[in-house]
């Protein structure tokens, strides 16, 4: 690792007039939006009820713009196995399984489901499997 300064992205110097296409010229950014999702034109009037009560769910979880095509999936999903709990029959297993996993990718599933943001699930300090390497117990 070199010392020093982390590099600024080509972008910030080309703003302000300090770039040298002799340095710059293999690097790349990668711009990630910060957007809500979009919602698509083909979603069905129930899907867009789920897409309005779930939206500030999933924008306090980091769904953003790239998103929005999964979170659309998950509300035509989530529509489909409301109408069919409302008909009084259980939904297909599999949209069971599939809503499942849409939830653990939106991170909207549980505290489970946000263990790889960074936090533990119960909340429990982290603790170290090999703390004790080296020590004899006393």
């Amino acid at each position: 690792m070199k010392r020093g300064p982390k590099a600024e992205p080509p972008s910030a110097k080309w703003e302000r007039g300090t770039i040298r296409p002799y340095r710059d010229d293999g690097k790349t950014e990668l711009v990630v939006p910060g957007d809500p999702p979009i919602m698509p034109d083909y979603l069905t009037p129930e899907a867009i009820d789920v897409w309005d009560e779930v939206l500030g769910r999933v924008m306090a979880a980091g769904v953003t713009e790239i998103d929005s095509a999964m979170f659309a999936r998950y509300c035509s999903l989530e529509a489909l196995v409301r109408a069919a709990f409302k008909a009084g029959g259980p939904p297909p297993a599999a949209y069971l399984t599939v809503l499942r996993q849409h939830e653990e990718l939106l991170r909207i599933a549980g505290p489970k489901s946000r263990v790889g943001a960074g936090g533990k699930a119960d909340g429990a300090k982290p603790s170290n499997p090999f703390a004790r390497n080296g020590h004899r117990a006393r």
